[in-house]
């Protein structure tokens, strides 16, 4: 098996120095413009790669940035991925993509693999219970945290205005006239869920209606969670007018399991969605759902890493990050066509 080509082919063949060699593939402005361009030449004939790993011993650090999220099926992870993987081409590093299912261990697992590639930095959703292993290379490793927060490690956070993306949701079927209203969403563990049902119910609270805590289901993220919950919402004796989902997998859950029930959604269920997939728009007439700004606030958080990297993670205090959300009206909400009697 033929061996792959290194600097000092390159240098032979040039009759240069192996240094030379070396500055003129890092494009040192110390070497030539003409002399760059003969060895980058040499370099792409000869079939020469650069040896990431020997370039990582020598500088302490890769090219390699790490994005950790708990599920890839997310339409909202899925955004957030390729924004970011697009603004670490442009710098000329590479996203390597990790997924946790929200596994504590897995987490862990890749932050040390992270860890030992000598890893830039990574962007990171944590998981609901981290490992104590896990906060503490969350602290001694360049990273923001991105849409959840967990407050046990006190750094950059770049996140979703979480409350207020509830209070679009609610307000909108409170002015529809809507009183008797479901909410679906994630685990209060983590902070998006908690900060989400929080803004729920502070909504209706000021408002002037009554919380039925029976309509209120907080579990996990995926679909299956959100089929449940709606299961058990519609298996109660008086059923609400209207539902809001607070997460983009448990909204599509919740949507099967209501069509399945053969309820019409919006003149018996007005339906309020998550997140702004094209899953959603072609759900009927269109879910009306909250929109939020992934690629924005993924390259701003991308962006902000690489200052921070560059810096060598130094800053006064932690950067915190809240961009808003705002609501898409479609087809899925109307005006109640019944009025529930008082709970």
């Amino acid at each position: 098996m033929k061996r792959p080509p290194t600097m000092k082919d390159i240098a032979a063949e040039l009759e240069l120095s192996v240094s030379t060699v070396a500055r003129s593939l890092a494009d040192s402005p110390r070497i030539s413009r003409e002399t760059r361009a003969r060895v980058m030449a040499a370099a792409e004939r000869l079939g020469y790669v650069v040896d990431l790993a020997a370039r990582a011993m020598r500088s302490g650090t890769s090219s390699i940035i790490g994005l950790i999220v708990p599920d890839i099926r997310n339409d909202f992870y899925s955004t957030a991925a390729k924004a970011i993987a697009d603004c670490c081409q442009e710098r000329g590093h590479q996203l390597v993509l990790a997924v946790t299912d929200d596994d504590p261990k897995l987490e862990l697992e890749h932050l040390r693999n992270l860890r030992s590639a000598r890893a830039l930095g990574f962007i990171i959703i944590p998981s609901v219970t981290p490992a104590p292993e896990t906060l503490r290379l969350m602290r001694a490793t360049p990273h923001v945290q991105f849409v959840r927060h967990c407050a046990k490690v006190d750094s950059d956070w770049f996140g979703i205005e979480d409350d207020e993306a509830m209070r679009l949701a609610a307000r909108h079927l409170i002015d529809l006239g809507h009183r008797r209203i479901a909410y679906i969403g994630s685990t209060v563990a983590i902070s998006t869920g908690r900060d989400r049902l929080e803004g729920f119910r502070r909504t209706l609270q000021e408002a002037g209606i009554a919380i039925d805590d029976r309509l209120v289901k907080a579990g996990s993220c995926d679909t299956e969670f959100g089929f449940a919950a709606m299961q058990a919402i519609l298996a109660e004796p008086q059923r609400p007018t209207a539902v809001v989902t607070a997460g983009a997998r448990m909204s599509i859950g919740a949507y099967d399991c209501a069509r399945a029930a053969g309820v019409a959604i919006p003149s018996e269920l007005s339906f309020v969605g998550f997140s702004d997939s094209p899953t959603l728009r072609w759900c009927g007439n269109g879910l009306t759902t909250i929109a939020l700004p992934v690629r924005e606030l993924a390259t701003a958080s991308t962006d902000f890493l690489f200052r921070k990297a560059a810096s060598d993670g130094q800053s006064e205090r932690p950067c915190r990050v809240m961009l808003k959300p705002s609501l898409l009206q479609r087809g899925s909400t109307a005006v109640p066509q019944r009025v529930p009697e008082p709970a």
